[in-house]
């Protein structure tokens, strides 16, 4: 059983490795040609970036610096309303006592059973009555919203979870219900949180069908519309795309990903393992 149970594992261990490995090959292909010259990627794919073009960077981190930071500005004031919103709301199901509260959190369900897609054109044509479109702030407004029926459903398990006794002994000090919303209630949730906030990056700094619907001039482009669109020539090779550039334009890219999950991950594992996104 012994030499038969060290067999298992080392297959489970192999076949992760593997796993690992080919998950890698298109990452690390990437960075490899970002760092070559077009001429050497159309003669010899396959090559090492010997000598390595820097300048590549260079080229794409001036062209796509204002989308980036226009996606990045837009995506943190959506993750910040998203959050202010869905704890006052989420607190309100968990903890308060209303006319109609069960009705309105089996709405919230509802809304949340319901693909984001079938939502495209309703939402298009609200912004477009509103004249909201081609405006960040309307972007924004709508992310903020859209996020709001998934932060409430996990956040309010959450709340529910928390002990009563603490609420209280607030209470009875004296505390308000917001005052024990902000003073108790978010930070006892703050891996949650977290995981909320990673999770709505990752969805709004990736989207692409919903800015291309709302921000059709070029001057308001998130990155993921500006990077559909980045298509440099180069200059030794007429009307050719330049493609070290273009990807070292999507390594650029994943830079602010690979940061958020690089400060955030201790807070995200713990919120995914609290039993948070378990209703």
């Amino acid at each position: 059983m012994t030499k038969r149970a060290n067999l298992t594992s080392s297959l489970s261990v192999l076949a992760l490795l593997a796993i690992l490995f080919f998950s890698f090959v298109p990452v690390i292909m990437m960075v490899t040609m970002s760092l070559k010259d077009s001429i050497l990627i159309y003669g010899d794919f396959w090559a090492p970036p010997i000598p390595p073009m820097w300048s590549n960077y260079n080229r794409a981190l001036l062209d796509l610096l204002a989308p980036a930071a226009r996606t990045i500005t837009m995506a943190a004031v959506s993750i910040v309303g998203i959050t202010f919103f869905s704890c006052l709301a989420a607190y309100a199901f968990a903890r308060l006592k209303f006319f109609g509260k069960e009705f309105l959190f089996y709405l919230v369900i509802f809304i949340f059973l319901v693909p984001g897609v079938l939502t495209l054109t309703p939402s298009f044509v609200l912004a477009n009555t509103l004249g909201l479109r081609n405006s960040l702030p309307g972007l924004t407004l709508f992310y903020i919203g859209g996020g709001q029926v998934f932060a409430i459903f996990i956040l309010r398990a959450f709340f529910q979870s928390q002990p009563e006794e603490i609420f209280e002994s607030a209470r009875l000090d004296g505390a308000s219900e917001l005052r024990s919303v902000f003073a108790i209630a978010v930070p006892l949730a703050r891996p949650i949180l977290v995981t909320l906030a990673i999770m709505n990056f990752l969805a709004i700094y990736n989207d692409l069908i919903w800015p291309l619907l709302m921000l059709p001039s070029p001057e308001n482009r998130t990155l993921t519309i500006a990077l559909q669109a980045y298509q440099p020539l180069n200059e030794r090779l007429p009307g050719r795309p330049d493609l070290g550039v273009i990807t070292a334009g999507y390594v650029f890219a994943s830079i602010p990903i690979l940061m958020v999950f690089a400060f955030g991950m201790k807070y995200y594992i713990e919120g995914l393992t609290s039993g948070a996104i378990k209703s």
